[in-house]
């Protein structure tokens, strides 16, 4: 659909359970039962800060992977590595630093999938959510490394531009879509279920901002930038898509 207000293209991406899917030029996406594989045809300047390539880098290979409930592991970036390697050898295991990897417990048949084009700028925004963990940053009690028995949730967000962004402006999309988050929680009425007060987020978050490693054609991308306005935009629909779906899924499983 076109917004009237400003003339911005949203698109809503429906996938199909293992049916690989154009996201850009050179970047394709499948949904499968336990997760989420974005793959490039070259590598990609990223930034994450999940369990599987942390940090900023050149990346291929983009994956939200749904685990159970139950999940617990001690050193999880070393079962991440065996999944890797026991799934995806075609692609190379997580040694080869080609990857940048999430993990939830959310389902990811419910995510948000969605597509945002303004004048020279586009960028696709992927959000798996569960909020039994809620947490207000500062004011929600830190829990201990080991966990604190809480039920797994987690707000994941993937993001992938059709252009390139400068480090500053990817760092700056950070930023920018946990501000989107925090504010679509408010709106949505989601509380921290320790405190009674408005959620930002769970204490589990990750996040994964990737565009084409090429000279950069916006240098920023904070919320008054067009990159990062349309970012923003993006977690906004799509963290409220998977999140209605995450709620009446609560609902029915409660009503047994």
């Amino acid at each position: 659909m076109m917004s009237a207000e400003d003339r911005t293209l949203i698109e809503y991406i429906e996938p199909g359970p293992g049916q690989w899917l154009d996201l850009e030029e050179g970047l394709k996406a499948v949904l499968r039962p336990d997760h989420i594989f974005v793959a490039a045809a070259e590598h990609w300047f990223a930034v994450c800060s999940g369990v599987t390539g942390g940090g900023l880098g050149r990346r291929r290979y983009f994956l939200n992977r749904q685990v159970d409930l139950s999940y617990n592991e001690a050193r999880p970036e070393a079962e991440m590595a065996f999944f890797l390697e026991a799934g995806f050898q075609e692609y190379g295991g997580a040694d080869s630093g080609d990857w940048a990897g999430l993990m939830t417990g959310a389902r990811v048949g419910d995510a948000g999938w969605i597509r945002l084009t303004r004048r020279d700028s586009r960028v696709t925004v992927i959000v798996t959510a569960g909020v039994n963990n809620a947490c207000a940053a500062g004011i929600t009690p830190c829990c201990s490394l080991e966990g604190d028995g809480s039920p797994p949730g987690t707000i994941n967000i993937m993001a992938f531009y059709a252009h390139a962004l400068s480090a500053g402006a990817v760092i700056n999309a950070v930023q920018t879509a946990t501000e989107a988050k925090a504010q679509t929680l408010r709106e949505m009425q989601i509380l921290c279920p320790d405190t009674g007060v408005q959620a930002t987020g769970t204490n589990t978050d990750a996040l994964i901002i990737a565009a084409p490693d090429r000279p950069p054609l916006y240098p920023y991308a904070g919320p008054g930038a067009l990159p990062g306005y349309l970012l923003a935009l993006g977690v906004r629909h799509a963290l409220r898509r998977t999140l209605e779906r995450y709620l009446e899924w609560q609902k029915n499983s409660a009503l047994g």
